[in-house]
């Protein structure tokens, strides 16, 4: 996992900035360290130099291997606030993404919980024939009469 960190002109990176933001972000995605081939992290200024509340902007672009790239921004009032936000946000995302890639469809269903024992020995569980499903009529899904219905609407409409 390659980590990239990207600043506007308001917002200088020096080297312990970079090393602050690479260890935060190797402890909060370090489970997903081999699914992602890239970290970058953008870090800007909105307001450009002017004082106020929540004008640090950190942008966090992920890349899975084999797959689209997912984002997650936060603004706060410190870089380092910015980067935790973004960081949680993009770890909830993660998550999410590899569970539901993970999976197979069966397993998205509301799981059967098992039988246990004692209930299994005092009902005994017979098998319930199924009635025979209703074969489809040729006839519109709206049903026969509608079916006329629209049959004479068309015949009706002039021709071009």
């Amino acid at each position: 996992m390659k980590i990239q960190v990207n600043s506007d002109k308001t917002i200088s990176v020096d080297a312990n900035l970079t090393r602050l933001i690479e260890g935060e972000t190797k402890r909060v995605l370090n489970r997903f360290e081999a699914k992602l081939t890239r970290v970058e992290i953008h870090l800007s200024d909105i307001d450009n130099k002017k004082a106020g509340r929540a004008d640090k902007r950190c942008l966090i672009e992920v890349r899975p291997a084999g797959d689209k790239p997912l984002t997650a921004s936060a603004n706060a009032a410190t870089t380092e606030a910015a980067l935790g936000e973004a960081l949680g946000k993009m770890q909830r995302s993660l998550t999410t993404f590899f569970g539901r890639k993970g999976r197979p469809a069966a397993e998205v269903s509301a799981p059967v919980p098992p039988a246990t024992k004692s209930t299994a020995s005092k009902t005994p569980v017979t098998a319930k024939k199924k009635s025979p499903a209703k074969k489809p009529t040729k006839l519109s899904p709206r049903g026969p009469k509608k079916k006329a219905i629209f049959q004479a609407r068309r015949k009706n409409q002039p021709s071009r």
